[in-house]
C-alpha cells in the first residue's frame, strides 16, 4: 500500500526551489499526501468509506468531514486543509499565478503547514490506520 507520506516529503524537496515549475508541483504533491493520509485515516478509522469514490466530490466531502467533526484535530486541520486545496487549485490550473504568490503564501502559512504536517503524525498514528 502506498504511503502518502513519500508526497509529502518529496513536496517539501520541491518547496526550496526557485523554479517556478517545482514549487507548481510541490504544492500539488503536498496536497495529496496530506489529502491521501487524511482520508486513509477517515476510512479505516473513522469507516467513512463512501470516501473511496474516485470522484472530484471527495475533496469536498473530506473537508466537511473534518469540519463537523467532534474531534479538535480535526476540526482544526479542516480550514487549514480548504486553504491548501485552493492553493493546490491554483498552482495546478491558474497559468495567470507566478511563483511570487506561491512563494508569499508558503511564507505566510508556514506556521499552518507546521500544524498539518503535526495533524498528519496524529491520524498516521491512530489504531487501524
Amino acid at each position: 500500500m502506498f504511503d502518502w507520506m513519500k508526497f509529502v516529503i518529496l513536496a517539501l524537496v520541491l518547496l526550496n526551489s526557485d523554479d517556478e515549475e517545482y514549487v507548481r508541483s510541490g504544492i500539488s504533491r503536498y496536497y495529496y499526501g496530506v489529502f491521501g493520509i487524511i482520508r486513509r485515516y477517515l476510512i479505516n478509522v473513522k469507516g467513512k468509506y463512501y470516501l473511496k469514490s474516485q470522484s472530484s466530490d471527495v475533496h469536498k466531502n473530506i473537508f466537511i468531514e473534518l469540519q463537523s467533526s467532534d474531534d479538535t484535530t480535526e476540526n482544526e486541520i479542516s480550514d487549514l486543509f480548504n486553504k491548501l486545496r485552493k492553493v493546490r487549485n491554483e498552482a495546478d490550473y491558474n497559468a495567470e499565478v507566478n511563483i511570487v504568490h506561491f512563494k508569499k503564501f508558503l511564507k505566510d502559512y508556514n506556521k499552518d503547514l507546521e500544524i498539518i504536517t503535526d495533524a498528519i503524525e496524529y491520524f498516521k498514528n491512530h489504531p487501524n490506520y
